[in-house]
């Protein structure tokens, strides 16, 4: 009940290229029947949504912290989806790819946010049941899930796209 107002939704679009298809005759009609292959040329771009992820707003003012794989495209647009089911658009001010982090700064300068306080995680303890909220998969806002903390100051890599790999 006290964090849920302050976990966000993150939505990331980008302008795609509107491909179209069409067909050529690579022999140019020499032959007694029709060969054609499919080739496409760019008709311009939209905008579409390309992936999704959560955070928390941390200070009032729109401050939210996500993960930097989240924001990781410099050319693509976020927006933060609140839990009342507002929409901001938002400016990523850093990227840490050591810790997996990032910072966005919701561009609404009248709005006053809930905010998620951080707790001490120096006492965090291997045994201790812990809840995440979040936006699973990046289509489930507001999904709720348990667990209990197995390792503490792990090394993890992970992979994803486009070759992209993070320790």
């Amino acid at each position: 009940q006290n964090v849920s107002p302050a976990v966000v939704s993150i939505v990331i679009t980008k302008d795609v290229p509107v491909l179209e298809q069409y067909f050529i005759n690579p022999f140019g009609g020499g032959l007694p029947f029709r060969v054609e292959v499919p080739q496409y040329r760019q008709r311009g771009t939209e905008k579409k949504e390309v992936g999704g992820g959560s955070g928390f707003i941390v200070a009032a003012d729109g401050l939210v912290v996500t993960n930097k794989h989240v924001v990781l495209d410099a050319q693509a647009d976020y927006t933060v989806f609140t839990n009342d089911g507002k929409s901001y658009i938002a400016k990523v001010l850093a990227r840490d790819p050591v810790q997996d982090l990032a910072i966005l700064k919701i561009e609404n300068l009248e709005a006053s946010f809930p905010v998620v306080n951080f707790g001490d995680s120096d006492a965090l303890q291997i045994g201790q049941t812990v809840i995440a909220i979040g936006n699973a998969l990046g289509e489930f806002r507001n999904t709720v899930s348990t667990g209990v903390v197995s390792g503490l100051g792990r090394t993890i890599t992970a992979s994803g796209s486009y070759s992209f790999v993070e320790t």
